[in-house]
């Protein structure tokens, strides 16, 4: 196993380099803070100028990760928006990006819909820092990701 990781390790320091400047990596994508705050759709809208979306989740690491990164970026757990929403159906979650909505991090009691109207997520809710559902037209910072692929092509 020493010269398959010690493979592994050169591919994965490789990969570590094609981030642009400002982005942050973490497996095959990278994640960009974006500290102005807009709404949902706006910071969407942002993110896909950069050839991007919102980011999606898809792992306690993944989710672990976004923390660390706002956190480096505003010294604290800011509230912040990922690319989950359930605009055409309550409680059917998608991510903006279009991948399978396979890893949810609810504070306790959400998602729950207040208002009848919280169709967007957000990270770093509650002294829990976990998601909760949001009107969309809140304004918080947000964080963008792509594909690494994506960024060879762009």
């Amino acid at each position: 196993t020493g010269a398959k990781g010690a493979e592994e390790g050169v591919v994965s320091a490789e990969t570590r380099n094609q981030c642009p400047t400002g982005w942050f990596q973490f497996g095959s994508r990278c994640f960009m803070f974006v500290e102005t705050a807009r709404s949902w759709p706006l910071a969407e809208r942002h993110c896909v100028s950069l050839g991007a979306n919102l980011a999606s989740v898809h792992s306690s690491a993944d989710d672990q990760f976004l923390q660390e990164v706002v956190g480096s970026k505003t010294g604290g757990f800011s509230t912040t928006w990922i690319g989950g929403f359930d605009a055409v159906q309550d409680r059917l979650w998608f991510w903006s990006d279009s991948s399978e909505f396979d890893y949810q991090n609810w504070k306790k009691g959400e998602p729950n819909n207040s208002g009848g109207r919280e169709p967007c997520i957000v990270i770093n809710w509650g002294d829990e820092y976990r998601w909760n559902d949001i009107k969309c037209g809140n304004s918080f910072p947000s964080v963008c990701s792509k594909r690494i692929c994506e960024i060879q092509k762009n």
